[in-house]
């Protein structure tokens, strides 16, 4: 009588991982974890970079129209700081807080710097070249820049004549 032998397979244990494939999926994500923690900190430094160069420009544009309505005695201009003057170029400067507002030079974020340059007077107006630059006195997150300049413009305006006694 032939009775059924039954053979028994070697089979593998296919339900789980291994270890090989654990360590390599770990390794795997931590390479991507710290991928994505850059990409935050970067977000964040070019946030704060595009904030200061928005109320930069506001800032700016609101000095070249004070400038041009001859408004020294009100905000922005009544803040500035007569550095220089002479007969064909005067300098002057203010520093902000973080809030844009007028401070103080030790809690001071940010500095404005206005530069005239006359090309050509008549009568009692004159043609200026005026430069605008606001800094920051305070490097960013990931940067070694030491006060990088926000924003500059430069343009050209006939105004009244710029002297100390205007200014001040």
């Amino acid at each position: 009588m032939n009775l059924p032998i039954k053979k028994t397979k070697n089979v593998l244990n296919t339900k789980g991982f291994t270890i090989a494939e654990l360590i390599i999926s770990v390794g795997t994500l931590a390479i991507l974890g710290v991928l994505i923690l850059l990409f935050f900190m970067s977000s964040k430094d070019v946030g704060l970079r595009t904030k200061d160069l928005d109320n930069s420009v506001y800032h700016i544009n609101n000095i070249v129209e004070s400038i041009k309505s001859n408004s020294w005695s009100q905000e922005p201009l009544n803040n500035f700081e007569l550095l220089s003057t002479s007969s064909e170029a005067a300098s002057l400067t203010s520093v902000y807080d973080e809030n844009w507002s007028y401070a103080d030079e030790k809690e001071a974020l940010f500095r404005t710097n206005i530069t005239f340059k006359k090309r050509n007077e008549y009568k009692n107006k004159a043609l200026y070249d005026v430069s605008i630059e606001v800094i920051r006195l305070e490097n960013y997150f990931r940067s070694d820049e030491a006060y990088p300049v926000i924003h500059t413009i430069e343009t050209i305006l006939y105004i009244p004549n710029i002297d100390e006694e205007l200014i001040l």
